[in-house]
């Protein structure tokens, strides 16, 4: 299986791209966890906690960080936005086929292009919005260029405010 890193994060730095996720745990919790990284795709277990974040093995890596023992160390922040993974279930894929399948996902979900778009759904009074990372947004009958199927990446929820990327 292969991971792909968030278009999202290119281009802006590790916690500034880690401010556009949910937080998903404390760091102290992450221990053992098997752990994808969106802002690299890599998939790496913590194992050792250090001042401001962790060291790392990692599990499913490609190009500079290949799979077989290779360590990193990587920040609290990033451990605590990253999606945990479960052994032996397989992450499901979903695609759509069409605009329309894609304006019936719920907002936030992000669609993967074929060539490469990340589009994020939203909408407002007059209907269903994309919008590319630091893009304008385009309604959906400007999507003409959009090759399908896409991936659909996942649903995040729209920040509010600073208390709702609080745990509970």
């Amino acid at each position: 299986m292969k991971h792909t890193p968030d278009p999202r994060a290119n281009g802006i730095s590790t916690n500034d791209y880690c401010k556009l996720l949910l937080r998903q745990r404390y760091s102290h919790e992450a221990r053992g966890k098997v752990l994808l990284l969106p802002s690299s795709g890599l998939v790496v277990v913590p194992f050792t906690h250090h001042n401001g974040g962790w060291d790392v093995v990692v599990v499913e890596g490609h190009g500079s960080y290949p799979v077989g023992g290779y360590h990193l160390s990587v920040g609290d922040t990033e451990i605590e936005t990253a999606v945990e993974l479960t052994l032996g279930e397989p992450v499901p894929v979903r695609f759509v086929q069409t605009i329309g399948e894609a304006e019936d996902l719920p907002d936030g979900t992000i669609i993967l292009t074929r060539e490469g778009r990340s589009l994020r759904k939203g909408t407002d009074a007059d209907g269903t919005v994309w919008t590319s990372f630091l893009k304008t947004p385009v309604r959906s009958a400007d999507l003409s260029d959009v090759l399908f199927p896409a991936k659909v990446y996942g649903a995040v929820p729209v920040k509010k405010s600073p208390d709702d990327q609080k745990l509970k």
